[in-house]
């Protein structure tokens, strides 16, 4: 037996035992877990120069349990107020109390001089239903929602397929280890590169999914209250502007119509010509 056979095989082998570390946490009752012994393994594995992610080591030294769930929250209220940029600076200070922050802030004009501001804030999940209290003090609710998603599965799914690339990457590095010439290596070390870049693509979804869940999302709209009066009055202009509007949606509808009626009108033409002629045989057959 080549060589090269011996190097596919042990390459067969460290695919099977990564697709047996895939599937075997979907139908387990236990929640897949990364052991110190594990850790050493990878680190071992990545001696060649491929040392793991910050955001791996994060995951992997917390210890997080699955078992708990994973909710990200986010909400939007609509106030309506006599200060806009003042509510704004409140919010603002809200967030901060709570060590939060801001994550965008806006003002512009609506329907002349009236004052719209939006601003989008995170703060930390344990701290989102008394910021929310709070918020909600500082003028009138016209509208809120609120939004819970669980996102434990994803989370659970994406250690367990993390847990089954690192040893993965263990085993090619077992087979590094074991291959003599360049063409091997090359071969190797293409497999680790291809493990490699899928870890950083997970790492940096448990790392956004992290973020989410520690830090909820509230979106705050403001705006200040429709004066009397402001509606508008009778005026001329407008009325002459909506008349010749009417008049061409009306003249528009019009043309429409006979464009669609067309291809029946010189059908109908058609066959009265052809009865016509008809006609006039059977008046010169008698």
């Amino acid at each position: 037996m080549t060589r090269r056979v011996v190097l596919s095989l042990f390459i067969l082998a460290a695919i099977l035992v990564a697709l047996s570390g895939c599937i075997s946490p979907q139908f387990s009752g236990s929640t897949p877990s990364y052991t110190r012994t594990d850790e050493v393994a990878v680190q071992e594995a990545y001696d060649g120069g491929y040392a793991p992610s910050a955001a791996y080591s994060k995951t992997a030294n917390v210890g997080y349990d699955t078992a708990d769930q994973m909710i990200v929250q986010t909400s939007s209220i609509d106030l309506e107020v006599q200060d806009v940029t003042g509510t704004l600076d409140s919010i603002k200070s809200i967030a901060t109390a709570h060590g939060g922050y801001i994550g965008s802030m806006s003002v512009n004009t609506r329907s002349g001089d009236r004052l719209y501001g939006l601003a989008t804030m995170r703060v930390p999940a344990s701290s989102f239903d008394p910021v929310i209290g709070e918020i909600k003090k500082l003028g009138a609710v016209k509208s809120q929602s609120l939004q819970a998603d669980d996102v434990t599965e994803e989370y659970i799914d994406l250690q367990a397929r993390r847990d089954a690339l690192a040893g993965q990457l263990v085993q090619y590095q077992r087979i590094m280890e074991k291959a003599e010439n360049v063409s091997e290596i090359l071969e190797v070390q293409q497999a680790i590169e291809r493990v490699q870049i899928e870890l950083d693509r997970i790492d940096g979804r448990l790392k956004y999914l992290d973020n989410r869940v520690d830090y909820a999302t509230i979106t705050v709209s403001v705006h200040e209250p429709e004066g009397v009066g402001t509606g508008g009055g009778f005026s001329i202009t407008s009325v002459i502007n909506d008349g010749i509007a009417g008049l061409l949606a009306v003249t528009a509808g019009i043309v429409i119509v006979v464009i669609s009626l067309v291809p029946f009108i010189i059908l109908a033409g058609i066959a009265y010509l052809v009865y016509r002629v008809w006609k006039r045989r059977q008046a010169k057959d008698t």
